[in-house]
């Protein structure tokens, strides 16, 4: 069952001047202070998080209204958590322009859309003990960007993402984005019988699809994951109009279904939010046509 109102007001931020007003994908005026922080105490409430000080290296970013939570969980676990609970207020898929040690991506609200980043919290390294359980840090912010203008030129989606970032975040010196590694990355591993078999590892001649159609993805409990999914999510992000780039995540949430059934109207294919072998191939096709996201 669909939370209401959950976190409507969460979404990573693309560094907002104080008093400067951003213009959402509808066309609305960025959040209120009051707007980002209630969407910071729901997400504290909801995630059994801790309301916090931004750290001091987050002073020079953003704007004064800016707001973090600490929750308990690595990056990718606290991910797939929001996914889980406001997957449908999502604008689209997560991005990173970093490996995943951060991921970001905008949550829409009534009054605008809100930036959010995720990021290992830095502040464990100044425990004694390392070893205890990892911890990450939930940015929150108005945007300057609207959401809708983040994607950009979409190529092999095998190659790491442009070096341009409309992720904003602290210098590598001292920011949390710059953080190494985490421990574990994120694990693609879908139910061994919905995996795409051996045989259906290579593309059809003239695809830009970097391995071939091997099963349908669509909504499930639990969610599909594989290299199928982050192949699709990487074009559809390439795909969507005024977009600046960024990579998925591998697995399909609504928000992905959400931006197929967008292609899928752009293409005049059938609007069912499924990737089946039909969408696949006009997906990968080189003259499939690019298609404006209006979220779920």
């Amino acid at each position: 069952m669909k939370r209401p109102f959950l976190l409507t007001t969460l979404c990573c931020l693309l560094l907002a001047t104080p008093g400067q007003a951003a213009i959402s994908p509808s066309g609305q005026t960025t959040p209120t202070p009051a707007d980002i922080d209630k969407a910071a105490m729901r997400l504290a409430q909801e995630l059994n998080g801790v309301l916090r000080n931004c750290p001091a290296s987050y002073a020079s970013i953003g704007t004064p209204d800016k707001r973090c939570v600490g929750l308990s969980g690595d990056v990718d676990t606290v991910r797939g958590q929001l996914s889980a609970l406001i997957g449908g207020d999502l604008f689209g898929v997560w991005r990173s322009r970093d490996d995943q040690r951060t991921v970001f991506n905008w949550i829409k609200t009534p009054s605008g859309t809100v930036y959010l980043r995720i990021a290992k919290d830095q502040t464990t390294s100044d425990r004694a003990d390392e070893s205890g359980p990892a911890r990450s840090l939930v940015y929150l912010d108005a945007p300057t960007v609207p959401a809708a203008a983040i994607s950009a030129p979409a190529p092999d989606t095998s190659t790491p993402a442009p070096a341009a970032n409309p992720d904003p975040k602290p210098p590598e010196t001292s920011a949390p984005a710059a953080n190494p590694p985490v421990e574990s990355q994120p694990v693609v591993n879908p139910p061994a019988a919905n995996q795409p078999t051996a045989s259906q590892a290579v593309a059809p001649k003239g695809s830009l699809a970097p391995l071939a159609f091997g099963r349908t993805l669509s909504l499930q409990s639990p969610p599909l994951s594989g290299p199928d999914v982050l192949a699709a999510q990487n074009r559809l992000i390439a795909l969507t109009s005024g977009s600046r780039g960024g990579r998925g995540e591998g697995t399909y949430s609504p928000s992905t279904a959400a931006a197929v059934r967008d292609f899928q109207i752009a293409n005049g294919l059938k609007a069912t939010g499924e990737l089946d072998r039909a969408t696949w191939n006009t997906l990968f096709a080189p003259d499939a046509k690019r298609f404006r996201a209006t979220g779920p």
